[in-house]
């Protein structure tokens, strides 16, 4: 037997909400009219009980399909209860889901199990949200359902949250180690390619003419540039080394804390466009060296991913702009010529990513706004589609 949904209960308790301890007018007046309809007392209590709970309520058939939803469905996914009723369950869990919650359904109706608890995503309006469902034999032995949805979305949001900042923390302590032992085998590199610069270039002083001498000639150009190829290796593995959040009160100079950043990114940014930079800012600014490198580096990540990859790097640019706005403050800014944002997504540039995205690549703005508020600034940003973002950081300076 079915459990209709009281629409008309519903509607009466959003214009009075009934009093926490006991009915109002109107909801008495709907109970007694429902009690005239045939519906037992019981069955009233338990629907004005599903109302006034925050989990959804739901009771399946034994075909899997909606017979009773609790209003706050509606509130979980933009969708009109009424309009859900006598569907299947599945049709509104998410595809990759559906697997799992099928094989559940069809093991209580086989009655090889009476209850089980699971996290899926439904499908909303907006999306999809992230619910526990725990689901239960019906006690009348026919097959049916009933259970109770419990919005889990920010739970979700904050496991994935914590998770990628474990992973972060694990690799910045293996980061340092790694660091070194690269360290050792780079100066003895450097060290033997020293020799041979020497050495090359006595044999072409002594060879300056002939076969021989331009052979050398072009060796001695060959080994310059690997010489300076490990000499840029060896100050990204210095950048490496000291990108850790240590506390400090600095000085901090942010035109080279800047430049550092710049070189950690030239390698992404070299096939998308050009850096630029566009440096007044005299004064020096307080705080933790690796705090501010990582607050910077996600934001000049975020303008180099930005850029199209397959666009002309000619006309595309990331330019970093240092300056004092006379107010006792050094101010930067991160340009971009990227697509920009539209004045929707603006809102929530800073705010941490959803569940759903929370693994996928990218800077994670919302540490931005954190290292840089810890730092006594501010953050912004500015934007429109077709003409780029920017991230404007003001600091405190120091006198």
């Amino acid at each position: 037997m079915g459990y209709p949904h009281l629409s008309r209960a519903s509607a009466l308790g959003d214009t009075e909400s009934p009093a926490r301890d006991g009915l109002s007018p109107l909801r008495e007046l709907a109970l007694a009219e429902n009690l005239r309809s045939g519906l037992s007392a019981d069955a009233l209590r338990y629907h004005f009980l599903a109302e006034r709970l925050n989990e959804v309520v739901f009771h399946l058939d034994r075909l899997g399909q909606f017979t009773f939803l609790g209003p706050t469905w509606a509130s979980l996914t933009g969708l009109p209860v009424e309009g859900v009723l006598g569907q299947s369950l599945l049709q509104h869990v998410h595809p990759e889901d559906r697997a799992g919650v099928q094989g559940m359904l069809e093991s209580i109706g086989a009655r090889l199990q009476a209850s089980f608890r699971l996290e899926l995503r439904l499908l909303a309006a907006s999306g999809s949200v992230w619910v526990e469902l725990a689901a239960y034999s019906s006690p009348t032995g026919q097959g049916e359902v009933m259970g109770a949805l419990t919005d889990i979305t920010e739970r979700r949001q904050l496991q994935a949250r914590l998770q990628q900042a474990d992973r972060m923390a694990t690799l910045g302590m293996l980061v340092p180690g790694f660091a070194h032992e690269m360290n050792n085998p780079l100066a003895f590199m450097s060290a033997n390619l020293e020799y041979l610069v020497s050495s090359m270039g006595q044999m072409a002083g002594g060879a300056t003419s002939g076969p021989l001498g331009a052979q050398v000639s072009q060796w001695l150009e060959a080994v310059e540039e690997i010489r300076e190829g490990a000499e840029r290796l060896r100050q990204t593995i210095g950048h490496l080394r000291g990108f850790r959040s240590e506390p400090g009160q600095g000085p901090l100079d942010v035109n080279l804390v800047l430049d550092t950043v710049g070189q950690m990114v030239s390698s992404a940014l070299r096939s998308r466009g050009r850096l630029v930079r566009d440096y007044g800012a005299q004064s020096l600014v307080a705080g933790g060296d690796g705090a501010l490198r990582q607050a910077l580096l996600n934001l000049v990540l975020h303008a180099v991913w930005s850029l199209p990859e397959d666009g002309d790097p000619e006309l595309n640019a990331v330019r970093l702009v240092t300056r004092e706005d006379g107010q006792g403050h050094v101010v930067i800014e991160v340009h971009d010529t990227g697509p920009g944002l539209g004045p929707e997504a603006l809102p929530h540039v800073f705010a941490p990513l959803p569940a759903h995205e929370a693994s996928r690549p990218g800077p994670a703005l919302s540490v931005c706004r954190d290292i840089v508020q810890g730092l006594g600034g501010h953050i912004s940003v500015t934007s429109s589609p077709g003409r780029g973002t920017c991230f404007r950081v003001s600091l405190p300076a120091l006198s």
